[in-house]
């Protein structure tokens, strides 16, 4: 019974939503196209009762995914039906008391069941108002006197027969009314005033027959149950009581129209006859001639006054166009989700330069020569000049990073992992679809399918369901408020086992990529070592070089000191320290042409590898689409499988 209470509630409460929307556009129509026909009028507000009378009924209704994309809702690994359990989030261990999880699946709301029993009372209501407003509309028409006028009753004849009616309505006088009146869709009867009728003209009254018969070969009466019936089950809204209205004026502005077609002449008698008829109650089963207000009255006689209407193309298509987009039960639901975006594109990194080798110092000036003395001697070996102190280190460069693996994607084999330990016994199972930690839906299901389960549920709900049905046989659980259910129809079960297989499948599809992307990852981050490697010896090789370089520029300065006096050695010593330092430029730039190639090679390497990690991002991002597309679709056909099944009766209830 709850489930059904909540379901009605639900559909009423989507339903005066579209009412609102499509009440609305209707209005907007009609007021910017104002020679629109008033049959067209009448059967565009007619088609408001459509709508609301099949939101309630209608037990599939379109979705129409325009709401926020909820987060990607990952697979969760689940193992052991049982208790207690222990969550795995992110390595750490959270132990958590299933107690909670029970106790969140309460009964329905007590507000819930106070506003379905004012719903049902308000119907119960208009049901009693209409009932009585059908048994005073009978008593008039058996307190009325049958018609022995003769003449009007061949008239009356003659007036069916160019209406294109089988049979002309029963034709009674009655003194409680004030003008014509068509009563009842079954075994219709036409009441005729009996105090206005000797005073009423030929004409007048030809015409009033006219109006009335025109409402019976349009079959007003049949039609007009339909809005009846709208404003009884959404008596609370007051913009389906609008369109009701509006239908009804519509409806009587059509027969005026079809009453003066062809008869320009006749538009100001006729409106003569409506004032002169004026206005009257209209009667609960039945249409009247006369007007029901002033303002009724009042846009009656302004539409006599148009005499040009649209092409009836135009109305045909507008009415085509709400028949389309406005009769259908709607509901909007969440967009699919967005793919994961795709890892960005790994860049080589840069080998740093070598440090500059610091200049040598200037040679010394050389010592003055002394003044000659009388007796000549050579002069004094000036003392060496002092060491020069070396600069200081350069800093080794920081060796680069190594680029992390792109995270893969999250598959059933990457989503947190939930420890459920009873005992000693062990289930492992695989579930798609929303498992709620913390707060149960109203509604949940969990469609078990061997090791792979399609789930809208809690935490509670997916334990529960282990203990209702622990056999390892395909089932459908289902908790519906407080009520929970059984479903092991072997054909509805078959029906959904096709798109859970294709769910399944796009998992391990997914999985399979994530672990290639991590095979690749592993390697971009040992090419990274290796680049980073190389970066690193360079380093060190040009702070070494830079070492040697002061130190034999220091040397050579002393020894340019020592043989100052022999030219020819200073200059085989400058030859051979020059010849020395080609060689070493030499070797080093073969070493350094030798690291450049190797880490343009682990650079092209690393671009490859990172232009295989866009391809296999695209291959998951095309599968994240089809899973969330194949989410959506298992989770119709399961809601409907679901009301099918409570419908017919194979549901099996759990106590």
């Amino acid at each position: 019974m709850e489930t059904q209470m909540m379901e009605l509630l639900t559909r009423l409460a989507w339903t005066s939503v579209q009412s609102a929307v499509l009440v609305a556009l209707v209005w907007g129509v009609c007021r910017l196209l104002p020679r629109l026909p008033a049959a067209t009028r009448c059967r565009l507000w007619w088609l408001v009762a459509v709508q609301a009378v099949l939101g309630l009924v209608w037990s599939s209704p379109l979705e129409l995914a325009v709401l926020p994309a909820p987060g990607i809702e990952t697979a969760t690994r689940v193992e052991a039906p049982l208790l207690p359990v222990q969550l795995e989030l992110n390595g750490a261990a959270v132990a958590t008391d299933p107690a909670p999880f029970v106790a969140a699946t309460s009964p329905v709301p007590s507000w819930q069941t106070a506003l379905f029993a004012l719903w049902a009372a308000g119907v119960l209501v208009m049901l009693l108002h209409s009932l009585r407003a059908y048994r005073q509309s009978r008593a008039l028409v058996r307190s009325a006197a049958p018609c022995t006028d003769a003449g009007l009753q061949q008239a009356l004849q003659l007036a069916a027969e160019a209406h294109g009616l089988a049979r002309a309505p029963q034709l009674k006088i009655s003194a409680q009314i004030t003008s014509p009146q068509l009563i009842g869709p079954w075994n219709p009867v036409l009441l005729l005033p009996a105090r206005e009728l000797p005073a009423m003209a030929a004409d007048d009254l030809d015409m009033a027959l006219t109006h009335e018969l025109v409402h019976l070969q349009r079959r007003d009466l049949w039609w007009g149950l339909l809005p009846s019936l709208a404003q009884h089950l959404l008596f609370f809204h007051p913009l389906v009581h609008l369109a009701a209205r509006e239908y009804a004026l519509a409806r009587e502005e059509a027969c005026d129209s079809a009453v003066v077609a062809g008869h320009g002449h006749c538009r100001h008698d006729y409106g003569r006859l409506l004032v002169q008829l004026g206005v009257a109650p209209r009667p609960a089963v039945g249409v009247a001639s006369a007007s029901p207000n002033f303002r009724s009255l009042k846009r009656r006689l302004l539409t006599l006054q148009q005499t040009g209407s649209l092409p009836r193309v135009v109305s045909v298509g507008v009415t085509a166009l709400f028949v389309l987009v406005g009769v259908a039960p709607l509901r909007l639901v969440a967009a699919v989700p967005p793919p994961p975006p795709a890892p960005p594109a790994l860049a080589a990194p840069a080998v740093p330069a070598a440090p500059a080798v610091p200049a040598a110092p200037p040679a010394p000036p050389a010592a003055a020569a002394p003044k000659p003395a009388p007796a000549p001697r050579p002069a004094a070996a000036p003392r060496a000049p002092a060491m020069p102190a070396a600069p200081a280190a350069p800093e080794a460069p920081a060796a680069p990073r190594a680029p992390a693996a792109p995270p893969a994607p999250p598959h059933p084999d990457h989503a947190s992992r939930m420890h459920i330990n009873s005992g000693d016994s062990s289930t492992t199972l695989i579930t798609q679809g929303r498992l709620d930690l913390s707060h149960p839906p109203s509604q949940a299901y969990v469609l078990r399918m061997g090791k792979d389960n399609f789930v809208d549920a809690s935490m509670a709900d997916l334990t529960q369901s282990q203990r209702d049905a622990p056999s390892g046989e395909p089932v459908l659980w289902v908790r519906r408020g407080t009520d929970r259910y059984v479903i092991r129809d072997p054909a509805l079960i078959r029906s959904l086992s096709q798109s859970q297989k294709e769910i399944a499948d796009l998992g391990r599809a997914q999985g399979a990529l994530g672990e290639q992307q991590g095979r690749l990852g592993e390697q971009q981050g040992r090419l990274g070592e290796r680049m980073a490697a190389l970066s690193l010896q360079a380093s060190r090789e040009a702070l070494n070089a830079s070492r040697e370089a002061m130190q034999m520029d220091a040397a050579e300065i002393a020894n340019q000191a020592a043989h100052q006096g022999s030219s020819d050695a200073t200059r085989a010593l400058a030859a051979r320290r020059a010849s020395d330092r080609a060689r070493e430029k030499a070797v080093q730039a073969r070493t350094d042409q030798d690291r450049q190639q190797q880490t343009e090679q682990a650079a092209r390497q690393q671009a490859e590898l990172a232009r295989q990690q866009q391809g296999l991002a695209r291959q998951q991002e095309a599968l994240a689409q089809r899973q969330s597309v194949a989410s959506a679709k298992v989770a119709r056909d399961v809601r409907s499988a679901i009301d099918q099944a409570l419908a017919n009766g194979t549901a099996q209830r759990v106590n």
